[in-house]
């Protein structure tokens, strides 16, 4: 029995070893979204520094030792000048995905370059940026809420993000659910911010609601000290802001002129957007009052 037992634990070792390269050796099959990979064949026994972005400069995981070996599987995403956007297995528990110098590719290999969007985004909340979302969702960086990005990709329920300058630049995953978009455009602020708003959080402005018209006209109640409500009613304007003047706390893209009677307010306005079904937005309004650090968050009335 001792025989049997001895013989029989190395085949079993030998078979969970099997199972686990079997299970990196294949590629997976990604999700929808704007990015799309394919295997490729890479010349064997070759090894190749890994990077969060195409920037040797940049953040590079695994304690700055992050390398691939062209022994397995890689999947391809794409160039972006002379860097290769790959996924590879560390483990079966494992992967990551990351930029590799371009001349890594054989020399018949013909790889499209990546179609990346740039739409400008903010963190909900502290948040974990990963470049395995597929597998362990590990830790390449954290982001703390209000953290500006920059959306250049999606992959199932991920958004691909890049931020960060330098040594700390990165590229990487983190849930869609934890980005709002924000307006930079003048046509769509204006368009945006049309419709009745009801007070969210905050008390920069006084009022607990407003309605914005497409004439220019408002409309709204305020909130009194005697905590009795009172109506007004005035116009407003949008105009572009140079967060340069570092007149608002959080560094507006807009600047909203309230003018009720004699009384004429200026607001520095961020308005972000949220995409629902259907390809349509839902919007939020964040006004700030001078540079301390006070805002208020209007949301949308059913």
């Amino acid at each position: 029995m001792k025989k049997f037992v001895s013989m029989l634990l190395p085949l079993c070792l030998s078979l969970l070893l099997f199972s686990a390269v079997a299970f990196a050796a294949e590629a997976p099959s990604l999700p929808g979204g704007t990015l799309t990979a394919d295997v490729v064949s890479f010349a064997s026994k070759q090894t190749y520094a890994v990077y969060a972005a195409p920037d040797s400069k940049g953040i590079r995981g695994a304690n700055g030792r992050a390398r691939v070996s062209t022994n397995d599987w890689i999947q391809v995403f794409g160039t972006d000048g002379d860097w290769l956007l790959v996924q590879y297995a560390i483990t079966d528990s494992h992967f990551r995905i990351g930029y590799i110098d371009k001349k890594a590719l054989p020399e018949d290999a013909q790889i499209s370059e990546l179609c990346l969007t740039a739409i400008p985004a903010v963190v909900n909340y502290d948040v974990v940026v990963t470049d395995d979302p597929l597998v362990s969702q590990s830790m390449l960086t954290k982001l703390t809420e209000n953290t500006r990005v920059t959306a250049i990709g999606s992959l199932g329920d991920w958004t691909y993000i890049e931020g960060g300058e330098g040594k700390s630049r990165y590229r990487g995953f983190v849930p869609t659910e934890c980005l709002s978009g924000t307006v930079s455009e003048l046509q769509e602020a204006n368009h945006a911010i049309v419709g009745s708003w009801k007070l969210y959080a905050g008390s920069s402005i006084n009022a607990e609601r407003i309605t914005f018209y497409e004439s220019g006209d408002m409309t709204g109640l305020a909130t009194l000290e005697n905590g009795m409500s009172s109506p007004f009613s005035g116009t407003w304007t949008i105009e572009k802001y140079d967060p340069r003047r570092g007149r608002y706390w959080n560094e507006s893209e807009f600047e909203l002129t309230l003018s009720r009677g004699n009384t004429t307010e200026q607001y520095g306005l961020r308005i972000c957007r949220q995409a629902v079904e259907e390809g349509r937005y839902k919007y939020a309004l964040v006004l700030s009052d001078g540079t301390r650090n006070s805002s208020m968050v209007l949301e949308g009335e059913e």
